[in-house]
């Protein structure tokens, strides 16, 4: 307990007097010489009955080729460690990282962590793996660059080869208080509780698994349960999107949801999706339902309608020849044909079903699209469309573009479709639009 207060104490001195210090008071250090000495001089493992580190085997077993007879045996234990460890190891990381201001590169660790176990299977050595507590410890001591790492290295080294006997007399409640000291950084982390609390429930939900995973099950078992549940909070956004209509700023070339800012117009004959969710197969029939929710229009219905006022005008108007306005007719009538005019005669025999005469998608949040996903968007009819390239690449790949669908209906921003809408419709699509 004394050496636990002490530690702390010394922790508190060297942040609060970190400036004037040259090099940081080693307290740890110091504890340690200091009980190894009065437990080495008053014999306290004999007298008091107090536990010490006891013998420690000195020097390294000869390279030996790993028996691969036992790998089936070992290979569920051996995954297990390998995540746990990489997990470790890259949290570490990167909580030093925010801390001090450099970035880490995961790559990069998993091959050094890969090695590093390569070479050591071949000395009967432990997993190798980040150690939280002695990185702490370093940490802590002012130790923030790779030559740390190499000097405690080589200090492990020269105790396991040569002088590992002078730490013998060490009472292990000294380790435990220095590691116990060092962990305190470590369970202050339970302060960002009311934080998460407040900013994201679902993060907050994936901290409380991960914790109450580990503590019940091991930090293995622990581990796979919580990645298993962050998997299902990323599904669980997915199907649950934020889903709006856009609206433009007057004046401007800039569109938001009519919903949260006043100042946004629906431009007059056209509704503007957007849905900040990929499209695949788990979600695409959720995205076109909430397509038909926010505009109102369910295309699939329109479609089926028009065709039967389509039909019923043709048969009134016999004179009309079928092979010249046929074509025309149908693509005004399921909202495809860009190019017809509003004041052609097919007008005056389908008359509007509904004032919307084009639904513009904006993909821009759209990080990805799978070959469901597209033949579902395809079906539904839609006029207009605003895409970043890498999704445009994506649709070439997966053959989207076929008729009435093609690359003409694709456009970089909503205003160039809102644009172009109104040059083809020849109406007023928006009362600012220049």
């Amino acid at each position: 307990m004394q050496f636990s207060l002490l530690l702390h104490a010394n922790d508190n001195l060297n942040e609060r007097f970190k400036k004037k210090l040259p090099i940081p008071i080693p307290g740890e250090i110091i504890v340690v010489i200091v009980s190894t000495g009065i437990s080495y001089g008053m014999v306290m493992s004999e007298n008091y009955g107090v536990e010490v580190v006891g013998n420690i085997p000195t020097g390294l077993l000869p390279p030996k080729i790993p028996d691969f007879s036992v790998f089936p045996n070992l290979f569920p234990d051996a995954f297990a460690i390998a995540v746990v460890g990489f997990s470790i190891a890259i949290s570490l990381a990167k909580t030093f990282a925010l801390k001090h201001g450099y970035s880490v590169d995961g790559n990069q660790e998993l091959i050094a962590l890969g090695l590093c176990n390569f070479v050591s299977s071949f000395f009967h050595t432990f997993a190798v793996t980040a150690s939280m507590s002695r990185s702490l410890v370093q940490e802590s001591t002012g130790g923030h660059t790779e030559i740390a790492g190499l000097l405690a290295s080589l200090l492990v080294l020269l105790v396991v080869v040569a002088i590992g006997f002078v730490f013998q007399p060490l009472p292990t409640t000294v380790l435990a208080a220095i590691i116990m000291v060092n962990l305190l950084g470590m369970f202050r982390q339970m302060k960002d509780i009311p934080a998460l609390w407040r900013t994201s429930k679902i993060e907050l939900a994936i901290w409380l698994v991960s914790f109450f995973a580990s503590v019940l099950l091991g930090l293995d078992y622990g581990l796979v349960v919580a990645m298993g549940f962050a998997i299902l909070t990323v599904i669980y956004r997915t199907q649950c999107p934020k889903n709006a209509l856009l609206g433009q700023i007057p004046d401007t070339g800039l569109y938001f949801d009519v919903d949260e800012y006043e100042e946004a117009e629906e431009c007059s004959g056209i509704k503007i999706f957007q849905s900040n969710t990929s499209i695949y197969f788990a979600n695409s029939d959720l995205y076109v339902s909430a397509l038909k929710a926010k505009t109102g229009i369910d295309p699939a219905q329109l479609l089926v309608a028009r065709k039967s006022q389509l039909k019923y005008a043709k048969r009134d108007n016999g004179e009309r020849k079928a092979v010249n306005h046929c074509s025309p007719v149908k693509k005004n009538a399921v909202m495809t044909e860009n190019h017809a005019e509003s004041e052609s005669e097919d007008d005056f025999f389908l008359q509007r079903l509904t004032p919307i005469h084009t639904i513009v998608l904006d993909f821009t949040p759209v990080n990805f699209i799978d070959s469901v996903g597209a033949k579902t968007i395809k079906s539904v009819n839609i006029l207009c469309w605003c895409c970043a390239g890498t999704l445009l690449s994506d649709l070439r790949t997966l053959k989207f573009f076929c008729e009435p669908v093609t690359p003409d209906l694709i456009f970089p921003t909503i205003h160039d479709a809102v644009l172009h809408c109104k040059h083809s419709r020849d109406v007023p699509v928006c009362p600012d639009v220049q």
